[in-house]
């Protein structure tokens, strides 16, 4: 095993930047074209919803396999790795045939889903869309194996840049399924699920080339092992209940709106939920590398390295996470208009309070990393219990009241709340003051805050109305513009970011 991980820090987060650009290629370029026919656009935001129970298809035996077969990596013990790979992408498979099942009971019943639909055009659409996503689900398997195996390695980027490649295919399909008076959406769901079965294809080949994966073996360890659950079940059964708390909390949201308030809800609605995705997609991205990390510290029994470590990723992680936030919320207003449209008008107040959301991620994420690789089941279970119950009673108490914006509202308060506990226990963690911790971690940050809160404060002024892609890279340049200048202003008033910065420019130069 390396000693550092610097050099594939920077690799992973050079192939994030490109992914970042090509996320927002992907909103500024595909979501206009679908989201023209408000509908419609509804109703593939509801189908395509129901692809969340994929991602959570494995009880949580992933994550347990995960960090068990990174502790292995750390111990040199391949055969024990691939056994937990092995077991753990069986758990996935049998998973995930239930629910392809269930996809295709729901593709000739889309009534079930979505209130109001239209027999005809509507629910062919809705028909199609479900019985495309019950026969490609399970191309997911391989997506998580490839994760997981460049995963442990902290070498996600060898994969990434193929997902890349292909993320580009899928944009530039767009000017094809969605040209003059064309609204194709179902062939471009199509092309997006092959598109996805070949990079896990190429995936698949690269590792076999890369590390001499033996896949002939890992599939004689693809099935039930008695030894393999009574290792993982412990911290598994945990991520059932996170796993279920979180599809409750988190992924319910078009089914109910759609169900109670109809597919043009649903259609504003997931204007503000697709910037929480992508966000969260990025964070998620973004702070995966150092979960592998935990759990290489945690293997070698190195728990003063874990915490200096885990000090240093919320540190640097800081303006990472709220910078670009808090420049969303300000100007969340001309982003959807010339984005969208002023059609949308009603979902700039739903997008600020989704985005807000994530204002605590920098704690949040490696918390709850460290929460899974120390095993804190039982602090685990208590947040997975409360989160669901607090968001869906606070709807419940509100939505004929406040309506759409009960559940931005209510996600961001659960959000918060969560927010506040991780931030005690990592008080806890590192034994330091709350006072101490916000005055050598967060303080330093200070003026770079209030220089970009002035700045896209002041900013509304220029920005440029109306829907269009010109207008709406302009309004983005000034967000990255404010964005860019408060990081530049971090690095005068924060030594430790300087420092850091400074240490991967001298890698890089290295490297070259």
């Amino acid at each position: 095993m390396q000693e550092s991980y610097s050099k594939n820090y920077l690799n992973i987060y050079f192939y994030q930047i490109l992914s970042i650009v090509l996320g927002f290629m992907s909103l500024f370029v595909v979501v206009p074209y679908l989201s023209s026919d408000k509908t419609t656009y509804g109703i593939y935001s509801v189908c395509t919803s129901v692809t969340v129970f994929l991602s959570y298809a494995d009880l949580g035996f992933l994550g347990a396999g995960m960090k068990y077969a990174a502790e292995s990596f750390s111990k040199n013990d391949r055969e024990m790795e691939m056994k937990l790979v092995g077991f753990s992408h069986f758990v996935l498979f049998i998973l995930i045939t239930i629910f392809s099942i269930g996809f295709l009971y729901l593709s000739f019943n889309p009534q079930i889903l979505i209130s109001g639909i239209l027999p005809g055009i509507q629910e062919n659409i809705a028909h199609n869309l479900l019985l495309i996503l019950a026969i490609f689900s399970p191309t997911i398997i391989l997506q998580r194996l490839l994760q997981m195996i460049f995963g442990i390695r902290l070498q996600d980027y060898i994969f990434q840049r193929i997902v890349i490649i292909g993320n580009l295919v899928k944009i530039v399909s767009v000017f094809y399924f969605f040209e003059y008076r064309k609204y194709d959406i179902v062939g471009y769901f199509l092309f997006l699920q092959l598109v996805n079965l070949i990079v896990a294809i190429v995936g698949v080949l690269l590792a076999k080339k890369k590390y001499d994966y033996d896949f002939k073996l890992l599939v004689r360890y693809f099935t039930f092992s008695k030894e393999m659950f009574n290792k993982t079940k412990a911290l598994a059964f945990s991520g059932i209940v996170v796993t279920i708390s979180w599809v409750i909390y988190y992924e319910m949201d078009s089914f109910a709106i759609g169900k109670l308030l109809g597919a043009n809800q649903v259609a504003i609605y997931a204007i503000g939920f697709t910037i929480l995705t992508f966000f969260r997609s990025l964070l998620g991205v973004f702070f995966s590398p150092f979960s592998a990390r935990f759990n290489h510290f945690i293997g070698a029994g190195k728990k003063e390295e874990l915490k200096n470590f885990y000090l240093h990723v919320v540190k640097i992680t800081f303006p990472i996470v709220v910078f670009p936030i808090l420049a969303v919320v300000f100007l969340a207003e001309p982003i959807i208009i010339s984005w969208v449209g002023i059609e949308y008008q009603a979902a700039v107040e739903i997008m600020k309070w989704l985005v807000f959301c994530n204002i605590l991620a920098f704690i949040s994420y490696p918390a709850g990393m460290l929460m899974l690789a120390e095993e804190k089941l039982k602090i685990i279970y208590m947040l997975s219990v409360f989160m669901p119950v607090f968001y869906w009673c606070g709807i419940f108490f509100t939505l004929s009241t406040l309506g759409l914006k009960s559940f931005a509202i209510f996600k961001a308060i659960v959000f918060l709340i969560s927010g506040l506990f991780y931030l005690f226990y990592t008080l806890n963690f590192l034994q330091i003051s709350l006072y101490d911790f916000f005055k050598k971690n967060i303080l330093p940050y200070l003026p770079a805050i209030i220089i970009l809160c002035l700045m896209m404060y002041n900013c509304n002024s220029i920005f440029i109305d109306g829907k269009d892609k010109i207008n709406l890279v302009l309004n983005a340049g000034i967000v990255g513009f404010g964005i860019a200048t408060a990081i530049g202003v971090s690095l005068f008033t924060v030594s430790y970011l300087r420092d850091y910065v400074q240490g991967m420019v001298e890698i890089i130069l290295k490297k070259q």
